[in-house]
C-alpha cells in the first residue's frame, strides 16, 4: 500500500509542488486536514490502479473481492487484490490493468494476490494464462505466481504460464522480455533461474524441481488468439488520446469518434446510443469493496468513461472527456473512481423522498469538466487532489473542513432532467438494471431536490434501509449467486 508521504508526492503537495489541471488553476483549498474531529479521520486510500475485466466467455465465473461468492462473470467489473476469475468450458478471457493485458485460455482460474501502486501479482491457480507487460515504472514489483514457482518480469514483454500434466508440472515461457524464475529448492533452498526472450522452463510443480530448458514452446491456438488481441491493442486508435496507463481505453475503438474539444482536449463521443441515453443510465450499482457503490455499466465500451474523466452534453451529444494525457509513470498513473456521479441528498444520506414519492429513491447526475468529486471512502486531501487532477479546477472554491458539508455545489447537471437518473431505493440497493426501474425527474422536483458538496453515500448493502426498524438491513451482496468456489488446484 502506497504510504501518506508517497502519496502528498504523486500529488505534488510536498516540497511547495502544486498539481495543475487544466488551465493551469491549482488544486488549492484541499486541506491535509478536512476538519478538526477524531470522525474526519480515514484509513489509507485504495491504489490508484485497477483491474478491468474485458471479455470472458459465457461459462465464465468471477469472485470480485476476498468476502464474495463466486458469480457469473460481469463484464466491465472493477478488479482489486482478491479478485478471481474461472473460465469454464471454451473462450479465452482477458483482462486489463491499466496498459497491462493478461489473457485466459478455456478451463482456467486465476486470482489477483495483488493490485496496488507498488505493483501487482497475479496468481494461475490452473490452466494457462499469458501477460503481456508494457511499462514497468522505477521500483515496480510484477509478479506471476503458480504453483509455488515465482516468475518476477525484469522488463516488458510476454509471459505464459502452463500447468501441464494434469497440473503435476509447469510450463514458464518467456517470449519477449527478460524475467526471474524463483521456486523452492531442496531443504528449503530458493532455486534461482534467469530467463531471456524465446526461453522456457518445466518445472515440477510441488518441489519446483527444474525438469527441462529450451529456446522455445511449441505452439498453441491459445497463443494465436493471444497475438490477434495483441496486434488490435498496438493499433488502439484511442491510445493516441488517452494515457495508455487508464485502464479500458482499447474498448472505445468502434464505438465512437474523438475530436479536439478548445480549453478541453481530447473528446469522445460514443455512437449509436438510445435517445434518452445519459451517462450511468444504462448499468446497474453494485457494492464492491473498498470504494463502495460502484457503477457497472452495460456497453461494451463503458470501463472507462465512467472510472474516469469528466462528461459534457456538447453540440446536441454527449462526450467523454478524460483529461490530459499523462505519462506512463507510477507517479502519475491515472486514480480511479468508483463512479463520477454527485448524488442528491443531504449530510445524512444520499437517499431522496421528494414530496408525494411513494417510496425513497436514490438520483445522481454525471459530473462535468471542473466539479470536484468528493470520495465516499476517503478523505486524505493528496488522494482528493490526484484524483481530480484532470478535472478538479473548482476545488480551490471548496470551503475547508465541516463547512464543505452544507454548501451547496454549482454542477452543471444538477437540475437538468435529460442528465439526472433516479430509481427507488429498494431497486437500487439490490443491484438491479436502472432499465425499467427509472423513475421520472420533472423539471420541479429537481429544482427541490436536496443538493450538498460533502455528505454521506446511500446506506450500503449491510446498513439499515430507510425507514426501517432497527436490526433490519439490505442483506448480502447485491448479485451474489453461488458460494460455491471453482477452485481448480
Amino acid at each position: 500500500m502506497t504510504t501518506r508521504r508517497q502519496l502528498l508526492q504523486q500529488a505534488g503537495l510536498l516540497a511547495g509542488q502544486r498539481l495543475l489541471p487544466p488551465g493551469g488553476v491549482a488544486l488549492a483549498g484541499l486541506p491535509l486536514h478536512t476538519g478538526t474531529a477524531a470522525a474526519e479521520a480515514d484509513a489509507a486510500p485504495p491504489p490508484a490502479r485497477v483491474g478491468q475485466l474485458l471479455q470472458a466467455p459465457a461459462q465464465a465465473r468471477m469472485r470480485l473481492h476476498p468476502a464474495a461468492p463466486w458469480e457469473p462473470a460481469l463484464l466491465n467489473a472493477p478488479l482489486a487484490t482478491g479478485s478471481a476469475l474461472a473460465t469454464e468450458g471454451p473462450g479465452m478471457a482477458a483482462m486489463r490493468l491499466g496498459s497491462t493485458a493478461v489473457y485466459m485460455a478455456p478451463t482456467s482460474q486465476v486470482r489477483w494476490a495483488e493490485i496496488s501502486d507498488a505493483g501487482w501479482q497475479l496468481e494461475v491457480v490452473s490452466g494457462m494464462a499469458s501477460v503481456r507487460l508494457r511499462t514497468l515504472a522505477p521500483g515496480e514489483r510484477v509478479l506471476v505466481n503458480a504453483g509455488g514457482v515465482r516468475v518476477q518480469l525484469l522488463k516488458p514483454g510476454l509471459v505464459r504460464v502452463r500447468h501441464t500434466h494434469s497440473g503435476t508440472r509447469l510450463v514458464v515461457w518467456l517470449r519477449e522480455g527478460q524475467a526471474r524464475v524463483l521456486g523452492g529448492g531442496a531443504a528449503g533452498s530458493t532455486a534461482e533461474l534467469m530467463l531471456g526472450p524465446d526461453q522456457h522452463v518445466v518445472l515440477e510443480r510441488k518441489t519446483s524441481a527444474l525438469l527441462s530448458t529450451g529456446s522455445a514452446d511449441e505452439a498453441r491456438p491459445f497463443d494465436g488468439m493471444v497475438e490477434l488481441s495483441e496486434r488490435r491493442s498496438e493499433t488502439s486508435f484511442a491510445r493516441l488520446n488517452v494515457s495508455a496507463e487508464l485502464t479500458g481505453i482499447e474498448s472505445l475503438d468502434g464505438h465512437g469518434s474523438w475530436r479536439h474539444e478548445a480549453g478541453l482536449g481530447s473528446a469522445w463521443f460514443p455512437a449509436r446510443l438510445p435517445i434518452d441515453w445519459a451517462p450511468y443510465r444504462m448499468g446497474r450499482w453494485r457494492w464492491i469493496p473498498p470504494w463502495g457503490w460502484t457503477w457497472l455499466d452495460d456497453a461494451p465500451w463503458g470501463f472507462a468513461p465512467f472510472h474516469y474523466g469528466r462528461w459534457l452534453f456538447v453540440g446536441g451529444q454527449w462526450a467523454w472527456l478524460p483529461g490530459p494525457q499523462l505519462p506512463a509513470s507510477a507517479a502519475q498513473r491515472p486514480v480511479y473512481a468508483p463512479a463520477l456521479v454527485g448524488f442528491y441528498g443531504n449530510a445524512a444520506g444520499a437517499v431522496w423522498s421528494p414530496p408525494g414519492a411513494a417510496a425513497p429513491m436514490v438520483g445522481w447526475y454525471p459530473l462535468a469538466p471542473g466539479e470536484v468529486y468528493w470520495p465516499p471512502y476517503s478523505k486524505e486531501a493528496a488522494y482528493v487532489s490526484a484524483l481530480n487532477a484532470a478535472h478538479g479546477s473548482d476545488a480551490a472554491a471548496l470551503p475547508a473542513g465541516a463547512a464543505a458539508a452544507s454548501a451547496t455545489p454549482n454542477h452543471r447537471y444538477a437540475r437538468t432532467s435529460f442528465a439526472a437518473t433516479a430509481m427507488p431505493y429498494a431497486t437500487f440497493s439490490t443491484g438491479q438494471a436502472v432499465a425499467g426501474h427509472q423513475l421520472p425527474l420533472s423539471p420541479a422536483a429537481l429544482a427541490q431536490a436536496p443538493l450538498t458538496t460533502r455528505r454521506a453515500p446511500p446506506p450500503g448493502p449491510d446498513a439499515p434501509a430507510p425507514g426501517a426498524p432497527p436490526g433490519a438491513s439490505i442483506g448480502t451482496s447485491p448479485g451474489a449467486a453461488s458460494s460455491t468456489t471453482p477452485d481448480k488446484r
